[in-house]
């Protein structure tokens, strides 16, 4: 039986544990810290508060993976929330919600920002789901190279779609469907999670479409919760490796690969404990997993020079707050409502993202930050003490190193910066904080282990994308260290709690060794459900018809027909 060690337990790394036991293999993997999860964690930051402190939301995960590894079995309940999906909104009280039925939210932007707006969110809606038609058998596969991409934009005529979600800036895009500064501003901020840019930079636009592929139960456009935060997915998948024979161990920190002769002969923990292995797996990103745990010397020179200019820039914090009643947000009426069960966002702003990337060149903290939050406690009471709540908060757009001082010296900065920005939308919190927790750029890296704080394991740019992910040489999971591979973000299709890159792993050591996948994975497979056309495509085709984008435009914000017009947001193979 062939000996697999794996660096690394979070998600990625767990989920290629699963696929390799499942297959008969012998597994061990072994994470630095004491929690198996990585970022995907839930943990107790103050006594009796426990929250997901790094991964909040799940809207990326594949449901493949799901069904694969039998993961509600092994414990993992999903669930959205029960109105709102997201709520923006912003010191004067101007407000946006963004609602489960697609129809609701529709009415909602008719009548803040115009029919123009809302016309103009089904178009986006479309073409978001012709990008996903195109970008979504990509995912589960090994990665095409850059010039097949294109090529699929060719085919469907679509050229226009790759120029403008693409290659484009998240502020062009933008500005191309919507009229409303505060729809653009909440909706640019998935264009700028883990990325050094602003919606003006070119290529941002990539980052917004990533999103597109995802989808939740089964349902494009919409994300969710795991019961007992994000670590119950890590959990779950856990469960799973270790049913099919896995061992996991934690608080097992690799001190290098063991290299030999060309290949991966095991690892070496830095307790000088020595675990031999046929092929090892690295979760870490692709600098510490080349340069740190494989070593310089043991790399080509010129894949090394490829590795030290991997760009990983782009950070973010969380700011976690406990507090003992819930934010009453300016204009908003009093009491638990909406507005705290979804995902929030505290005056999102192209301006503001613009700001923010300015100081951020100059390694300084924004001034007035976009804030998103999400408040577990208020879906889970049993995340925290009774008639208390933790308010995890973000800001996007860091610096990874500050000018003149080190985070760890900026850290009660960084919290007094985002408790401000909430007494300013919700003066109610004003003598309402219990605590706080701050997890800094150089947390996310000395902490959790990501290189330069970026949670992507890496800018996803387009020189950064499919088969030159992380670099020339390294798009195929394996490596010029015969048996070593990498499967964390770091790789095809790259980041957020997707777990794509943990399957596509395990799938490249399986198909290596001449072991059956549980679905045909190659190149071959890719083109071939490419070539097939859907319901996205479908829809694509009428809307681009001006009679009947108009039928369909009236269509969509009809409730009544909510039963019909939710047959197209509906996903290939349904919930997961």
């Amino acid at each position: 039986m062939r000996r697999v060690v794996i660096i690394g337990g979070g998600h990625n790394g767990l989920i290629s544990a699963a696929y390799l036991a499942r297959a008969g293999l012998d597994v061990t993997l072994l994470e630095a810290r004491d929690t198996l999860g990585g970022a995907c964690v839930t943990e107790e930051v103050m006594p009796g508060f426990r929250a997901s402190t790094c991964a909040f939301v799940l809207g990326l995960v594949r449901p493949e993976i799901i069904s694969d590894l039998r993961l509600r079995e092994h414990g993992l309940r999903l669930y959205s929330s029960p109105d709102a999906l997201a709520f923006s909104t912003d010191t004067a009280g101007n407000r946006f919600f963004m609602w489960k039925e697609p129809d609701r939210t529709l009415r909602e932007i008719k009548k803040r920002f115009g029919p123009r707006d809302a016309d103009a969110f089904v178009e986006f809606g479309v073409h978001m789901q012709r990008l996903s038609a195109i970008m979504r058998p990509m995912l589960m596969q090994p990665p095409l190279p850059l010039s097949g991409f294109i090529r699929e934009f060719e085919q469907r005529e679509s050229m226009d779609l790759f120029q403008r979600f693409v290659t484009g800036s998240v502020a062009d895009l933008l500005d191309h469907y919507f009229d409303s500064d505060m729809l653009k501003g909440f909706l640019a901020f998935s264009g700028m999670v883990s990325v050094h840019g602003a919606p003006s930079t070119p290529g941002t636009a990539y980052v917004l479409a990533h999103h597109s592929v995802g989808e939740f139960e089964g349902q494009f456009g919409k994300w969710g919760f795991a019961k007992g935060g994000v670590g119950a997915l890590s959990a779950s998948i856990a469960a799973s490796a270790t049913a099919h024979g896995a061992t996991l161990r934690s608080s097992c920190t690799v001190d290098h690969v063991d290299v030999r002769n060309g290949k991966a002969r095991g690892v070496v923990l830095t307790d000088g404990e020595e675990i031999a292995a046929d092929i090892v797996l690295s979760n870490a990103d692709p600098k510490r997993s080349l340069l740190q745990l494989v070593g310089r010397e043991h790399l080509p020179e010129e894949m090394v020079r490829g590795i030290e200019d991997y760009d990983v820039r782009g950070s973010q914090c969380r700011v976690l707050v406990a507090v003992d009643r819930l934010p009453q947000y300016v204009g908003m009426p009093e009491g638990k409502g909406p507005q705290h069960n979804g995902h929030a966002f505290l005056s999102p702003d192209l301006g503001a993202y613009e700001d923010a990337f300015d100081r951020a060149r100059q390694g300084q903290l924004p001034v007035d930050p976009v804030v998103e939050l999400t408040i577990d406690s208020v879906r889970e009471p049993d995340l925290v003490p009774e008639d208390r709540h933790m308010i995890v908060t973000g800001v996007q757009q860091l610096p990874f190193e500050l000018a003149g001082r080190t985070w760890d010296d900026a850290r009660q900065d960084l919290i007094d910066l985002v408790l401000r920005r909430l007494y300013e939308h919700a003066p109610n919190l004003r003598g309402a904080v219990l605590g706080t927790h701050a997890i800094t750029p150089l947390d996310l890296e000395r902490e959790y282990g990501l290189t330069g704080g970026n949670i992507y394991h890496g800018a996803m740019s387009v020189n950064q994308l499919l088969e030159n992910r992380p670099g020339s040489g390294l798009g195929g999971y394996h490596t010029p260290i015969d048996g070593f591979y990498l499967c964390g973000s770091g790789t095809h299709p790259g980041g957020g709690v997707m777990g794509a890159s943990g399957y596509n792993a395990a799938m490249a050591v399986l198909t290596a060794h001449g072991m059956p996948t549980p679905r045909p994975w190659g190149h071959e497979h890719t083109l071939r459900t490419l070539r097939r056309r859907g319901l996205e495509d479908a829809l694509h085709a009428a809307y681009a018809a001006p009679g009947l984008r108009r039928i369909i435009n009236g269509a969509a914000r009809q409730r009544w027909l909510r039963p019909f017009t939710s047959l197209g947001t509906r996903r290939p193979g349904g919930k997961g």
